[in-house]
């Protein structure tokens, strides 16, 4: 019997979250568990209109990286995120070290699929509304508005979701369609979050991994702030505020010993 792509994307999202003891809880962090547990780099960046995000390999390292646009919605940005990794976690060839997701083919959309079952499992959409000891086929839009923050997905991702485990009624996933998370934050009391959200997605961050090599060395007195400053992409002059304000200096370097003469 033939796997469809939206089975093998569920299994491999599922096996995912068995191997880091995810539970069915929602990922908080997703750059921290993909650079801290997995060891890819994530870089947030500025992209070409068209491109939300891709993955490169080192062909003489093999090191990983996966790069996302920086953008004013940041449950896209969690979902592109969660796409890329879904490239790798599926074994996607990368043609010349780079998967450049532009082209909409089943590969492209089983990683969509994956991304989908990553950030919002099917159970743990049961088990949330469970708890608040909801019905199916009886739920309001303050029910969708709640998800929506609980995941921090789209509306839709959660409607597909909501549909797939049968919590809809009839009519209401085309009902609530078109609602933004914008829409659903205002109404229903966490405008200030989600405008807090939208800020830190749209600023460009650099991989952990070469922020701390990066300091590693200026600390040691081996590269200098301005080095520093243009890998967080950033002044100098802020930098130099923001480390003062934390107690980080450069070590100070060892005087040359003095050598002193006898007199006759």
């Amino acid at each position: 019997m033939t796997t469809s792509n939206e089975d093998k994307a569920a299994n491999a999202a599922a096996r995912f979250r068995r191997k880091y003891d995810l539970g069915n809880a929602p990922i908080n962090d997703l750059s921290d568990l993909i650079e801290g547990r997995l060891g890819i780099d994530v870089a947030i960046v500025e992209m070409d209109d068209g491109l939300d995000g891709m993955v490169i390999q080192d062909p003489e390292t093999h090191q990983r990286i996966i790069s996302v646009a920086c953008t004013t919605s940041a449950e896209r940005q969690r979902a592109t995120l969660a796409h890329e990794l879904g490239h790798l976690e599926l074994g996607d060839f990368a043609n010349g070290g780079v998967i450049d997701c532009g082209a909409r083919n089943p590969e492209e959309i089983r990683a969509d699929t994956f991304a989908r079952h990553l950030l919002v499992p099917r159970q743990g959409v049961t088990e949330f509304l469970e708890g608040l000891d909801k019905e199916h086929k009886q739920l309001n839009e303050a029910d969708l508005a709640h998800l929506v923050r609980y995941f921090e997905v789209s509306p839709m991702m959660i409607l597909i979701q909501l549909e797939n485990a049968g919590w809809l009624a009839v009519g209401q996933k085309d009902a609530w369609k078109s609602h933004s998370t914008g829409k659903l934050a205002a109404r229903y009391g966490w405008s200030d979050e989600h405008r807090a959200s939208q800020r830190k997605a749209m600023m460009p961050q650099a991989p952990m991994r070469i922020v701390a090599e990066a300091m590693e060395a200026y600390v040691n007195n081996l590269i200098g702030l301005e080095a520093v400053a243009r890998i967080r992409g950033m002044s100098s002059l802020d930098l130099k505020a923001e480390l003062d304000d934390v107690g980080i200096q450069p070590k100070q370097a060892a005087l040359p010993p003095t050598r002193f003469g006898r007199r006759k």
